[in-house]
């Protein structure tokens, strides 16, 4: 499957958020002949070859109703798995790679609880500042607002979804506590 886009549309690359594709060009590169995009992102110009776009997780920015899934999503409580540190941070650096806004939040999900619970280990704060900048770009975009406002409703969502943990937790380790006094 290739995704097809055409000069003038929108488009999201993951390494460079959201991008204007300036054309469409014919290029040789190590003897091999493959049709580029360029793609135009404020001051950056890259281009990708139309071979390698799903690959690389180029996709149409999310609509209004996919926005409010995320935001929705955002506010569920989870319970961050930990593994050994160097794999954990491939891992995150996999899913912010694969511009999945779902994934990303899921992420963002994950590292907010580790932050407030003061276990945020090496460079998790630097993937939680893209991961959170990344979600901010787009969702400003589309919904045409400010990046402040976002990242206001953003941090709403991850401050109501820790609520809810906190109360889900303090409910499991009362009914622990019952059934260890029985």
């Amino acid at each position: 499957m290739n995704a097809e886009f055409k000069t003038g549309d929108i488009v999201v690359e993951p390494t460079i958020g959201i991008c204007n594709i300036e054309g469409v060009v014919q290029k040789t590169i190590d003897g091999k002949t493959d049709l580029y995009y360029l793609f135009n992102s404020n001051s950056t110009r890259v281009y990708i070859a139309k071979s390698k776009i799903i690959e690389r997780g180029v996709r149409k920015p999310m609509t209004s109703e996919e926005i409010k899934k995320i935001i929705n999503l955002l506010k569920v409580p989870v319970t961050p798995q930990r593994t050994d540190l160097r794999t954990q941070y491939l891992h995150y650096r996999d899913i912010m790679k694969s511009g999945d806004p779902v994934t990303i939040c899921k992420l963002l999900r994950d590292l907010y609880i580790l932050e407030q619970q003061d276990d945020l280990k090496g460079k998790e704060k630097e993937i939680m500042e893209q991961a959170m900048k990344f979600l901010v770009n787009e969702i400003s975009y589309v919904k045409d607002a400010s990046k402040s406002q976002v990242t206001e409703q953003i941090h709403d969502a991850l401050k109501t979804m820790f609520k809810k943990k906190q109360q889900k937790d303090k409910i499991t380790k009362k009914s622990t506590k019952k059934e260890e006094d029985q």
